[in-house]
């Protein structure tokens, strides 16, 4: 099977590292289970001894066929989708997703699984590892950014293991990463649904002049500068730039605001 470039196609072929990211899903036989963009497969047969009833999401039609060929048939659903406009739901609520996602996209399908809330209870992805690591950064570092504190919010991401670029085909240029995110029990109660788009603007705009101050980055004038200072002050120092405030801070800026 000829990998797609436009697609952004790195086929797993180790069967070593396809069967501890299905190892490393934390659910039980009987959840529901979503894999996105399965391939040829590597991933799909160890989450299939797994989850008998697992749900898999791909748009490449030769995808489906070789996927089809290696499980034959069985009580999974395979649906021929492209993911970025696929409804979960059909997977079942609530639901465990996992998978190894395409480096175009990667983030995207982040941010899409994530903002199911508390109807999605993990999600289990390899990424790029220079992704991985900025999801899993803290605050007072560089690597900590918008996509940090997106995914902070909805849990605690882990960094599992990384993968080099032998375990695919074709081989990447860069290593990949496995990272996991329990979602946390309630999340609506932290914050209303209907709040999350202005708070991940918030955050956004804080990121975009991540060199200045935040008081700077995110005030247009005197009058809103004073607000922001006097907010920030009473959460933290006031002279901070957006990488020193973790998904916690954050929450607390915009409440205050």
């Amino acid at each position: 099977m000829k990998p797609k470039k436009h697609l952004g196609q790195h086929f797993l072929t180790a069967p070593a590292y396809a069967r501890r990211i299905a190892e490393s899903v934390p659910a039980e036989a009987s959840d529901n289970v979503l894999e996105i963009g399965p391939g040829q497969g590597a991933l799909s047969i160890f989450l299939y001894e797994r989850f008998p009833s697992f749900h898999l999401v791909e748009i490449d039609s030769a995808a489906i066929e070789a996927v089809q060929k290696k499980l034959c048939i069985g009580g999974y659903t395979l649906h021929h989708a492209d993911i970025l406009k696929f409804d979960f739901a059909r997977a079942g609520f609530p639901l465990h997703v996992v998978g190894n996602l395409p480096y175009v996209i990667g983030a995207h399908i982040i941010r899409k699984t994530l903002c199911y809330g508390n109807r999605i209870l993990s999600c289990t992805f390899m990424v790029q590892r220079e992704v991985a690591e900025r999801i899993v950064a803290g605050p007072h570092t560089k690597r900590n950014g918008f996509l940090s504190v997106f995914c902070s919010f909805f849990g605690t991401p882990r960094l599992l293991f990384h993968v080099p670029p032998g375990a695919f085909f074709p081989r990447p240029n860069v290593d990949s990463s496995v990272f996991r995110i329990v979602i946390e029990k309630e999340i609506e109660s932290k914050l209303p649904r209907e709040r999350w788009e202005p708070f991940f603007e918030l955050v956004s705009r804080g990121f975009r002049q991540r060199r200045k101050k935040l008081v700077n980055a995110l005030a247009a004038d005197g009058a809103e500068k004073e607000t922001v200072r006097v907010a920030l002050s009473s959460i933290h120092a006031e002279d901070v730039r957006a990488e020193d405030l973790d998904a916690a801070a954050w929450l607390e800026l915009y409440r205050r605001l």
